[in-house]
């Protein structure tokens, strides 16, 4: 529940501000941008830390940086401590003081207590502050608070089962995922809101024991209290009715958009908490997330619509809403995420994806609220809290100032060498406290906001092009034709630059780290000797959950953003919720004219036309490989067609490669070079060749030391060489003179970097790639869509591409078409792990029993922290310690130290259920 502020003294008039930054937006001119040139992300000599997503940060006030991400945030009565639900941290649970500015504790309860991950939302202190209440993923926590604010002792609460929540697929119900946490009018009670099972249900903190539970709206996330009722905020919005589009978002059917399958509908639910009854429901924006009461007024932040809805709860109506992105007439990204209020007329908004807080003169929801203008904060904040006791407002920024924590080790199995450094998962998140601006700071502070987010000069840069322009290679102006007519994008799985092109001693590359290097990666290094060597462009997410998003919309949702905690009701896509606004860069390409096709890309099944598995083994599929190669005899184990890739997202059920397998580790890649070449011939026949060409091969994945799969060097050289073979199918094809071919990492968790675990290997091969050049500008996975996007002649999707620059420097307007032929592997494809008979030793055995229950056919869905071990001990000769242990532990010693790691490591129960085989629409 948010605490009503207490009035304070008003902040100083500033409407001066917001003509001062709209009109340095409108001039182009009134600013200038704090430059990104050949910066490396990280902290730079000013202060100020350089993001993977084209923004700085320079958090106003005092930022009290903590190991990992904070995902929600409480503040205890006396106002001198803070709590935060901790992701990635030394702890789930981080408690800062206020006062001094330092880390109090970083604490996860015992092995036993609790479900072991910490909730997406959800803390709560009593009265008193002697006592906080906590979600997990399947339970409640209830700690002691002692009078320094460190916690202990804490007691673990079950939620029941219940008969009518949802079910999934199996008939499984699903699981409870509580949220928001609020007292109920009695004050004695807890109104916990269930995400998982659309539902809100009292605790009785003396018993322990929960009451009937009411259905709500779908994937409910925060409440508060006005009076007897309480408010729900429904992200998945209200429940789908008789001829509604619906799709799928855990196990809640979600009223959906035809076209895109995303999420369209969100709502609050009233209920009346003596009768357990909703009483009213509130149609607001998409994506509702935080609440705010405010006196008999209710506010709620529309993420995905960049607004603010205000509810009066005496005549039961919402009576306005308005829009909080900075940027007047331009494309959604904001984030709105959270609410406060410093003093009773100024208003408070967290933009999380804009780093800053939007302050608004709000003089109640029947007028209009009057922008005063941004505080810079830091990597997306996610909550806030005004601190009366010391007059701050305190803000929870979840990314913090980066992945700068200690550096790691990684090794990846047989064949490769173990190599320490910056990893993805050392996040570093802060809380701020700022003081409450003057006129003249806020003004300073928001031309500061602009000049971190690239703002200054948009509408100049963004202006429209002329058709009868002269055609470059990359237009400057978005509708200026491009040389360029098709463009392809190689989507693969998770490596750094160091891992892959380290040992390329022309760019900025760290050798020992090259676990990857010339020998498994051939093409690799080829293609980025014979076309751009670029060695400063980052992943803009974390994992594969959102790396996919932010490659095929150049955004990930607050929904999305949020669901880094645990990733408990679903791991990115397939899920309504996880869509953005804006849709995806096949759906800018064809609301433009343009035809495009997917291979794999964001698909989520592949299966038999009555949705069974379609199983074989990775020699299986090999063999298949070879026979469509002419290379052996006799037939597929399943003839073609037998198989066919499905997704719930309508617009690219219509593109997709139906025979192109989505991810699954046992099918060679190979096989989908195979299938790639098998259709590229049938467009050269044709002549008709789409503008837009997405695949994803991605069994650099690779599948540790699991028997019947190869070595993870094998199964990388697998994914280099089909990526040679794809590049030299389309070089030696009539579209060559006109194409363009970008080669891109969803994202790069599974390796290190001496720069940053962001640090994306990506080649381009063109035509008009400049030939042997070392790219140094920065640049991001956003630079990479906003370029594709440019030659196409398609406008910005949302504020982030909006801001990118074309990747210009890569590119040259004088072609040279000499075709690329592909490097043959130096790594046998086929070399394989050990198989279970050949291990003799115990320790060995218990290793090799945890990695055969692994499911390597799903991204991600395994303990990084387990597996890292694994392959460093199979590496090692199981006999030397992971770097920072003392001794070689087994798979249940791993996770007794480390319960929480990257997501979806905390066992089995705790995964997301699977998904019914066949997508589901209403």
């Amino acid at each position: 529940m948010r605490r009503k502020s207490l009035p304070l003294p008003l902040l100083g008039t500033a409407a001066a501000v917001l003509a001062v930054s709209t009109a340095a937006y409108a001039a182009g001119s009134g600013g200038a941008n704090k430059p990104l040139t050949d910066h490396l992300v990280g902290r730079q000599s000013d202060g100020s830390v350089l993001t993977s997503n084209n923004q700085y940060v320079t958090p106003a006030g005092v930022s009290i940086e903590q190991s990992g991400r904070p995902m929600d945030m409480a503040v205890r009565p006396d106002g001198r401590t803070a709590v935060d639900l901790t992701k990635s941290g030394n702890g789930l649970f981080t408690v800062v003081d206020l006062v001094t500015h330092k880390v109090l504790q970083q604490y996860t309860p015992p092995k036993g207590v609790g479900s072991g991950n910490v909730g997406v939302t959800g803390l709560l202190y009593s009265p008193d502050g002697t006592t906080l209440w906590a979600t997990q993923t399947k339970n409640i926590l209830r700690f002691a608070v002692a009078a320094d604010g460190t916690l202990s002792a804490p007691v673990s609460i079950a939620v029941p089962a219940s008969a009518s929540v949802p079910k999934g697929p199996d008939g499984s119900a699903a699981q409870p995922l509580p949220t928001g946490l609020a007292w109920a009018p009695d004050g004695k009670r807890i109104v916990v809101v269930f995400s998982g099972w659309d539902r809100i249900a009292l605790l009785d903190p003396e018993t322990n024991t929960f009451g009937a539970p009411t259905k709500v709206g779908v994937a409910p996330r925060d409440v508060v209290i006005v009076g007897r009722h309480a408010f729900v905020s429904n992200e998945g919005g209200r429940v789908p009715g008789a001829g509604d589009h619906t799709n799928l978002s855990y196990d809640s059917p979600v009223v959906a958009d035809a076209r895109d399958g995303r999420a369209n509908s969100g709502t609050v639910s009233e209920v009346d908490v003596a009768s357990g009854e909703v009483v009213r429901t509130y149609k607001v924006g998409l994506d509702p997330s935080s609440l705010l009461a405010h006196g008999t007024d209710v506010l709620v932040t529309n993420s995905s619509d960049d607004t603010v809805s205000v509810l009066d709860t005496t005549r039961g109506r919402v009576v306005r809403t308005f829009n909080v992105n900075p940027l007047p007439g331009q494309p959604f990204g904001s984030s709105p995420n959270a609410l406060e209020f410093l003093d009773s007329t100024h208003l408070a908004v967290s933009l999380g994806r804009d780093n800053a807080v939007a302050v608004y003169r709000y003089s109640g929801g029947h007028r209009e609220p009057a922008f005063d203008g941004l505080i810079p904060t830091g990597w997306y904040p996610g909550t806030l809290h005004w601190d009366a006791a010391l007059g701050k407002l305190v803000v929870a920024s979840q990314a913090g100032v980066g992945a700068l924590g200690p550096d790691r080790t990684i090794s990846q199995g047989p064949g490769t060498g173990p190599a320490t450094g910056r990893q993805v998962y050392a996040d570093v998140g802060t809380v701020g406290l700022i003081d409450r601006p003057t006129p003249k700071e806020m003004a300073a502070y928001t031309s500061k906001v602009f000049a971190n987010n690239q703002w200054h000069g948009l509408k100049e840069r963004n202006r429209k092009g002329s058709p009868h322009a002269r055609p470059v290679a990359v237009p400057v102006r978005t509708g200026s034709p491009s040389k360029i007519k098709h463009v392809f994008v190689i989507v693969r799985e998770n490596r750094t630059y160091d891992q892959v092109l380290g040992d390329d001693a022309r760019g900025n590359g760290k050798a020992d780290l090259a676990q990857f290097g010339q020998k498994v990666t051939p093409n690799a290094h080829e293609l980025a000797k014979r076309f751009p060597l670029i060695d400063n462009l980052y992943s803009d997410g974390t994992n594969s959950a959102s790396g996919h998003t932010w490659l095929d919309a150049a955004f990930v949702n607050d929904y999305l953003e949020r669901s880094y905690a645990n990733y408990v009701r679903d791991y990115g896509q397939p899920d309504a919720m996880v869509y953005p606004k804006s849709g995806f860069l096949w759906d800018n390409a064809m609301a433009h004219g343009l035809d495009a096709k997917v291979w794999g890309e964001y698909a989520e099944w592949f299966s038999t036309k009555d949705g069974k598995d379609c199983g074989g083994s990775w020699q299986q599929w090999y063999q298949d490989s070879k026979i469509l190669e002419g290379k052996a005899q006799g037939d597929p184990h399943l003839p073609m067609g037998t198989c066919t890739t499905k997704t719930d997202v309508p617009s690219l059920s219509k593109i997709l490669s139906p025979d192109f397998p989505n991810f699954q580790t046992n099918i060679t890649d190979q096989y989908r070079a195979d299938i790639f070449q098998r259709d590229l011939a049938g467009y050269e026949k044709s002549g008709k060749l789409p503008a837009l060409n997405m695949l994803w091969v991605m069994d650099d994945h690779t599948n540790g030391v699991t028997p019947g799969y190869p070595t993870p060097s094998a199964m990388v050289a697998d994914n280099d060489l089909a990526t040679g073979r794809i590049v030299d199918s389309i070089s030696h094809s009539k579209f060559w003179k006109d194409s363009a071919v970008f080669v891109i990492e969803d994202d790069s968790q599974n390796g290190v970097d001496h720069v940053d675990g962001h640090r994306n290997v990506t080649m381009i091969a063109s035509p008009y790639a400049k030939r042997g050049a070392v790219d140094h500008t920065y640049y991001s996975q956003i630079n990479v869509t906003r370029t594709i996007e440019q030659i196409l002649g398609l406008p910005p999707m949302n504020q982030l591409d909006l801001a990118a620059v074309p990747m210009f420097n890569a590119f040259t307007d004088k072609p040279d078409f000499t075709p690329y032929t592909a490097v043959a592997n130096q790594v046998p494809l086929d070399t394989m792990n050990k198989a279970a008979a050949q291990v003799t030793d115990p320790l060995e055995k218990t290793w090799l029993t945890w990695s055969q229950k692994q499911d390597f056919r799903s991204e991600d869905n395994l303990a990084f922290a387990p597996f890292n071990r694994l392959t460093w001990y199979a590496s090692t000769g199981w006999k030397r310690p992971y770097p920072g242990d003392t001794k070689v532990m087994t798979p249940d010693e791993v996770l007794a130290r480390f319960p929480q790691n990257a997501p979806r490591d905390t066992g089995d129960t705790d995964l997301p259920r699977n998904r019914a085989q066949v997508p589901h629409h209403g």
